[in-house]
């Protein structure tokens, strides 16, 4: 049981921009594997918010999959608490003047959980297997691929300059993570089924729907910099972390409040009852994108007068008022990427359909689409948090003040994953999306997810991830924005914060955009 040491609850604004990261209580990577056992539990149980359908970082573009595996797997990369790569398995890395051509020397003595040693085969074989599954990597690799230039060395030759290669590499949804030669190499379609990596935690066991058991990795060998997002020292002070899915939020709520759970996602209606313990930080975090997706292979998507329409029917304000609660908790944002990032964030284009909630024209466009009535399936689910299902709700009802026959398609999260893959069924979907540091990283504008087979697109796509100096990345964006405006296969409503409360017990814990950081944390029992 832990003991309740008493404090006046405190209520930390988070920084909401894009470079901030939460450490709470004490100096994270501070503690050690050995440091005294009995004053610290030894295993930490950390609630997530929906199941999954397989642990393979290159396959599953879930936040949950890849919130575990970044405790199993590693990157050549890592983000920092800036977003910025910083030094993982790469000590180093070169590139030629033109940006074509780069060679990664890799660390010495890094052992996978297996017992082999980590070389050059292992990543390139990993890095072409990522290039093959994870469609932003398709789109930025072309058929370029790694090579071994000996047993610490890769190297890439790309086709074009890639001014964010290295972005591309550290970013932790669908990552390029680094598992052994043999693995990659004989993985199935489906997915692997053995979870090895060199982090700072192996995997255990996986019992579907209830939780994924890791233990820490007594023989890892990780970098010794401060930490800083995922990037820097990582001390597995806990010997076990157990990720449990709780996909009610009520439930993930009530364990927090009994004691079962040191972290929780909190509502605004729950806000009152964690600030009226003392012994609990509640924090202000900016935390995801809300965008709206169409399916460009569905009949309704695949018609630019009806995107139209749902452009023009929308009010940002009530959709993102109908998702938060508390206009504290989000602000309306028409670019892909935050307004703190200042190198990407642009409006253009804008102008034509962003919040004008316009519903005559909305009816215009839908007359002008022929539409006839037929049902325009939303594709949504309860798990994480309702915020999937409370976009599709007000989606819905916005569309219906329009016209649009507009019913939901409710499924688990592990289910709607391979349904909206899968192109076939569905005609919008809406969500929260992790916001990246560049264009080219944004899973929702490649083919495989909504069917955004645009060459234009593509190509605009591709110049953002050729533009090197600001000037270039501002004129690259501007042209992608105007663009993306234009033909709407997606549209940007806003950005949510979100509240999350740690019990004071809990030492080193980390969070980069929301995802939790468990390899420098301890709870005081």
């Amino acid at each position: 049981m832990l003991s309740i040491r008493r404090h006046r609850t405190r209520f930390a604004a988070a920084a909401a921009v894009i470079t901030a990261a939460t450490i709470l209580a004490g100096c994270a990577g501070s503690a050690g594997a050995d440091d005294t056992a009995a004053a610290y539990s030894d295993t930490i149980h950390y609630p997530v918010a929906a199941t999954i359908p397989t642990l393979d970082p290159h396959i599953s573009p879930s936040g949950v999959v890849a919130n575990i595996d970044a405790h199993i797997y590693e990157t050549l990369v890592a983000q920092d608490a800036s977003l910025a790569p910083q030094p993982a398995l790469a000590e180093s890395w070169t590139t030629s003047e033109d940006g074509r051509s780069w060679t990664f020397s890799i660390r010495e003595g890094v052992p996978f959980h297996n017992g082999d040693e980590l070389d050059a085969g292992d990543v390139a074989a990993s890095l072409n297997r990522w290039k093959t599954t994870t469609a932003r990597a398709q789109t930025l690799l072309g058929d370029s691929e790694f090579e071994v230039v000996d047993d610490r060395t890769v190297s890439l030759d790309l086709a074009q300059p890639q001014g964010d290669l290295l972005a591309q590499l550290a970013n932790p949804l669908q990552f390029a993570a680094i598992m052994p030669a043999e693995i990659a190499a004989s993985a199935p379609a489906e997915g692997v089924t053995e979870y090895v990596g060199t982090g700072p935690y192996q995997f255990v066991e996986w019992n579907v729907d209830r939780d994924v058991q890791l233990t820490r990795f007594d023989d890892y060998v990780g970098v010794d910099t401060e930490p800083s997002g995922y990037a820097g020292r990582k001390g597995a002070p806990t010997e076990n972390l157990s990720f449990d899915f709780v996909v009610d939020s009520t439930t993930r709520f009530s364990a927090f409040l009994s004691g079962e759970y040191d972290f929780v996602d909190v509502t605004v209606d729950n806000l009152p009852q964690v600030e009226s313990q003392d012994d609990v930080t509640v924090t202000r975090e900016l935390s995801s994108g809300y965008v709206v997706v169409f399916n460009l292979d569905s009949e309704f998507g695949s018609i630019l007068d009806n995107r139209e329409a749902v452009a023009a029917a929308i009010d940002a304000d009530d959709f993102m008022t109908a998702v938060v609660s508390d206009p504290e908790l989000y602000r309306l944002n028409p670019s892909y990427v935050y307004e703190e990032n200042t190198a990407w964030w642009s409006d253009a284009g804008s102008e034509t359909y962003f919040d004008i909630a316009d519903l005559d024209l909305a009816r215009e466009k839908l007359a002008a689409s022929g539409y006839d009535g037929r049902e325009i399936r939303i594709l949504t689910s309860h798990d994480y948090g309702e915020v999937y299902y409370k976009s599709a709700v007000i989606l819905q009802s916005q569309l219906q003040a329009i016209g649009v026959n507009a019913v939901l398609d409710i499924y688990d999260y592990a289910t709607l994953i391979q349904k909206r893959n899968s192109l076939e069924g569905w005609d919008i979907y809406a969500g929260a999306f992790l916001v990246p540091s560049t264009p080219s990283q944004l899973l929702y504008l490649t083919p495989n997810y909504g069917g955004a087979d645009d060459p234009e697109l593509a190509a605009l796509l591709d110049a953002t991830a050729a533009a090197i100096t600001a000037v270039e990345q501002q004129a690259a964006s501007a042209a992608l924005e105007e663009y993306l405006w234009e033909q709407l296969p997606t549209i940007n409503i806003g950005d949510s914060y979100g509240y999350r409360a740690v019990r004071d017990d809990v030492e080193g814990y980390q969070t980069l955009n929301g995802a939790p950081i468990l390899w420098n944390t301890r709870i005081a029992q």
